[in-house]
């Protein structure tokens, strides 16, 4: 049986984490594939808009860092995810040249 609340997937809720916010994003199209870790990444931009001294705090929930989601989405939107995603070629063994 599972406790997941549909709404949950298709309402956009009131805050994210690194970890919802990443499959918030996929889910609206904004990027083909994120990962709470590529989200952390992304943070490092001059213009991210949450932490000390920003235009919004972290919120602590649950020991995890809490972002508004609206802020959150805006950055995306003003700021597209152009990178080169997923590396699709295959690979080839070390010994061939």
């Amino acid at each position: 049986m599972s406790t997941t609340d549909p709404r949950t997937l298709t309402q956009i809720p009131p805050v994210v984490t690194f970890s919802t916010g990443a499959k918030l994003l996929v889910r609206l199209g904004m990027a083909v594939s994120m990962s709470r870790e590529g989200v952390r990444r992304i943070s490092t931009h001059p213009d991210w808009p949450f932490g000390l001294d920003r235009a919004y705090p972290y919120w602590d929930l649950a020991n995890a860092d809490a972002m508004e989601t609206e802020p959150f989405l805006q950055f995306f939107r003003d700021h597209p995810i152009t990178g080169r995603g997923p590396d699709k070629a295959p690979r080839t063994s070390g010994g061939e040249s």
